[in-house]
């Protein structure tokens, strides 16, 4: 009986033993398993990064992209921790320049000397599900602060021109001048001067590095020459454009101030049909005819008619009143009360009005 019972006790033994072994074993595996390191697949890297930059300016960053993956079918980017700096072209499209190399080139503008490179994010994906991702860690800039007069425009640009100008009478005392400017590798949307009354971008468009822009400024009707810097960014120096004003009426242009009644030709032609007018009252009092009736009204028409040669329409409480016939034009006015005023002009969706105050711009109105 005893030897049954220590029999029964190493058999026990010997299988408690080999199930302790086969799990320490198998945890060993399991361990050993998830303690492998992640087979990196995606290498990114800086290809290029201006060695200087000025705030405010508009520069080119190109990234480089390793993918040692085949079996994937879309790249997505995004960036972490921007401070202090703008991405413009944030979903820009990635380019194969190899079988498992790409690049990307992302536009920057930074607003402050404090400003730096953004983390940078990369994801691939197969099937609509994320299979691998990388990060570009965040990175130091050189950034310069320019000190400008009063002409310069705060923009930093390869080259800038000026394509068309116009200039108009805004009001008794001031013009308006509009151009229209091309620049490449430009902040062109910062284009602004410290010098005149009221300035604004009316519209903007952009093929990159390409820029373009409708400028507008109000400025006293005295002035001789429209004059404006810009920081040319190849040169490293402040370029002076001095532009002689000419008043002139064009399409791009329209805020005049052209108000018929105002100038002395017109007080002349009020004389003279009053003169008429009487002339004939005389002649039927002293004549008694009928044709002289019909000569006195046919007159007193024409003089409505010549004071009110435009379309008249009314238009309401709170309509804006913009520079240009475009969406994204300045508003210059908002009525106060509903008002009678001239038509001059339509173009689209828009009519250019004649205010009571004598001056003149675009209003929006549906089609429908």
């Amino acid at each position: 009986m005893k030897k049954f019972v220590l029999l029964l006790i190493c058999f026990v033994s010997i299988v408690f033993a080999q199930t302790t072994y086969y799990n320490n074993e198998s945890n060993e595996t399991n361990t050993s398993e998830q303690n492998q390191p992640k087979v990196q697949s995606i290498f990114l890297s800086y290809e290029e990064i201006p060695l200087k930059i000025y705030v405010g300016e508009l520069f080119a960053v190109k990234i480089k992209a390793i993918i040692a993956n085949d079996d994937f079918e879309k790249i997505t980017s995004s960036f972490q921790d921007l401070q202090n700096i703008e991405i413009i072209n944030s979903d820009a499209k990635w380019e194969q320049f190899s079988d498992n190399i790409f690049y990307n080139t992302f536009y920057m503008k930074v607003n402050s000397t404090s400003a730096k490179l953004p983390t940078f994010n990369l994801d691939i994906y197969q099937n609509s599900l994320k299979i691998d991702s990388e990060k570009l860690k965040a990175k130091p800039l050189n950034i310069i602060k320019l000190n400008g007069t009063k002409y310069f425009s705060k923009v930093i640009a390869k080259s800038m021109k000026i394509k068309q100008i116009k200039t108009t009478k805004f009001d008794d005392k001031n013009l308006i001048v509009v151009l229209e400017i091309e620049a490449e590798h430009a902040n062109l949307s910062d284009f602004s001067l410290e010098w005149v009354i009221r300035d604004g971008i009316d519209s903007t468009h952009n093929n990159l590095p390409y820029f373009e822009i409708f400028y507008y400024a109000i400025v006293p009707n005295f002035t001789k020459d429209f004059i404006y810097t810009y920081f040319n960014s190849d040169t490293n120096e402040f370029e002076k454009n001095s532009i002689p004003i000419v008043i002139e009426d064009g399409t791009i242009s329209t805020q005049i101030n052209l108000n018929p009644a105002q100038n002395s030709f017109e007080m002349y032609k009020d004389g003279a049909y009053i003169a008429i007018i009487l002339l004939f009252i005389t002649l039927l009092i002293r004549k008694r005819k009928k044709r002289y009736i019909f000569l006195i009204f046919m007159l007193i028409g024409l003089y409505i008619y010549d004071k009110n040669p435009f379309d008249n329409i009314k238009i309401e409480k709170g309509s804006k009143i913009k520079i240009l016939p475009t969406e994204k034009s300045t508003i210059f006015y908002v009525t106060d009360r509903t008002m009678h005023v001239q038509k001059l002009d339509s173009k689209d969706n828009y009519i250019k009005i004649l205010l009571p105050s004598g001056k003149i711009g675009w209003l929006y109105v549906s089609k429908n």
